[in-house]
């Protein structure tokens, strides 16, 4: 049963009364085991994804990291946030809200792909990838490393995801895919131990890049083909 302190925050965010501090408190209260419950039994997710919509940037802060702290070891509530429509919010945050939503932001994409495959799918869908990849490249250092830890886990039993990454990170990751299965950006590796699948279609991305330096008036040669195969030929 919620507490009487946390359902009265959830009231709070629900009628539009001081919606930012009631975030923040829930912010705090959510690194707390009972409390993640308390705040799911309570309602309080929907509104909170409700404010990420609508609410100021300050509100926005608040709440991502609010979610950020909910998603820590509860898979109930990623599952919670992903259907109240969260997902795609923070995404768009990555591109476009300040410093300290970005970074909570991720935060909140690393748990939410953490254990959960259909999470994973849908940060992809949504463009989280290339927005992380892009974070790890110019956010603080927090930002960075939270970026990371989420692209570690985008990475976790997708394959999909893998390439993807891969592909956000440049060429040289593309070729590093084909070759050994793995990528390795700033922290370390954000990919590791990818199979055949993977490989395969990484390969094939190179062969897509190689055979556009390739003049088109000597694509159909059968020696600029023998040439393409042969580089893409161990990574297949």
């Amino acid at each position: 049963m919620a507490a009487p302190q946390i359902e009265g925050l959830v009231w709070s965010l629900r009628h539009g009364v001081s919606r930012t501090s009631a975030a923040a408190v829930l912010r705090g209260l959510a690194v707390y085991s009972y409390a993640k419950v308390a705040i799911a039994e309570a309602g309080g997710i929907p509104p909170l994804v409700q404010l990420l919509r609508d609410g100021s940037e300050d509100a926005k802060v608040e709440t991502a990291a609010a979610l950020r702290n909910l998603t820590h070891g509860s898979d109930a509530n990623k599952v919670a946030i992903a259907e109240a429509g969260g997902i795609p919010l923070l995404v768009q945050f990555l591109r476009d809200g300040g410093a300290g939503t970005k970074k909570w932001s991720a935060g909140a994409l690393r748990n939410l792909a953490s254990n959960n495959a259909a999470n994973r799918v849908v940060i992809a869908e949504a463009g989280g990838v290339s927005l992380l990849v892009q974070l790890l490249r110019d956010g603080c250092a927090e930002a960075k490393f939270e970026a990371w830890a989420a692209l570690c886990n985008l990475s976790c039993n997708n394959d999909a995801n893998k390439v993807a990454i891969a592909e956000a990170v440049g060429l040289e990751a593309i070729v590093q895919l084909a070759r050994g299965g793995r990528v390795t950006v700033d922290y370390g590796l954000v990919v590791e131990n990818a199979g055949v699948p993977a490989k395969r279609k990484a390969a094939l991305v190179v062969a897509a890049l190689l055979r556009a330096c390739v003049p088109e008036e000597l694509r159909s040669r059968v020696d600029v083909q023998h040439v393409i195969r042969g580089v893409i030929g161990p990574y297949l």
